[in-house]
């Protein structure tokens, strides 16, 4: 599968800067939504991850940890917006709108691209909390206006429909996170303490 990147840089600032217009134009695209997970997704959750790995080794973290913690954390980018299509799915009848699987893959794909955008603030670890939130805030804009154009979901309800979605999404994201962290640390926390050590403490064996 091919990628063409210009289209999809330009994808990204058109969803950004002018949503509406945007969404009637994803609408008439004959692309298959369950593709743009690996063709979209993957490619721009790639920025938070490649932040976070610089910025865990920019703050010490160590290597190892560094490395598996961003591997563990793409996979739940990715997963949990596949997860999310499915959901949106079969959420749909509950918010007046019919079920159209290709449709809500469409339109979680595409609404995620703040919280990937986002992404170039976990540069600083401490900020990731803050690029979370401001990213998942924004997507949930997006989603909103993107359901009443690709599900046809009724003006009054789509309000609902985007908290639920997204805040489903974020708490899925956010526990999921947490818990690669702690299989990250537990993996290489003897190590990273040990490098935080004073060299002096560090004796050879048999010193």
């Amino acid at each position: 599968m091919s990628i063409n990147y210009k289209t999809i840089i330009n994808r990204v600032i058109e969803l950004m800067t002018n949503p509406e217009k945007t969404w009637r134009t994803i609408r008439d695209e004959p692309d298959h939504g369950r593709d743009l997970i690996l063709g979209y997704v993957l490619l721009l959750a790639s920025i938070p991850t490649l932040f976070g790995f610089l910025g865990n080794l920019l703050f010490g973290e160590g290597f190892g940890y560094a490395l598996v913690h961003s591997v563990l954390l793409l996979g739940v980018f990715v997963g949990s917006v596949f997860a999310l299509g499915l959901l949106v799915n079969s959420m749909a009848p509950s918010f007046g709108t019919v079920r159209n699987e290709n449709a809500a893959f469409k339109l979680v794909a595409y609404a995620s691209t703040p919280v990937w955008v986002a992404g170039f603030l976990t540069l600083v670890p401490q900020l990731s909390l803050l690029a979370m939130l401001c990213g998942f805030g924004y997507s949930a804009y997006l989603f909103m206006s993107g359901c009443q154009v690709l599900m046809r979901t009724p003006a009054e309800k789509a309000l609902k429909f985007s908290i639920a979605s997204i805040g489903t999404w974020f708490a899925m994201v956010l526990i999921t996170a947490m818990v690669v962290s702690r299989i990250a640390a537990l993996l290489f926390a003897p190590s990273i303490m040990l490098d935080r050590l004073p060299s002096s403490t560090v004796k050879p064996i048999g010193s």
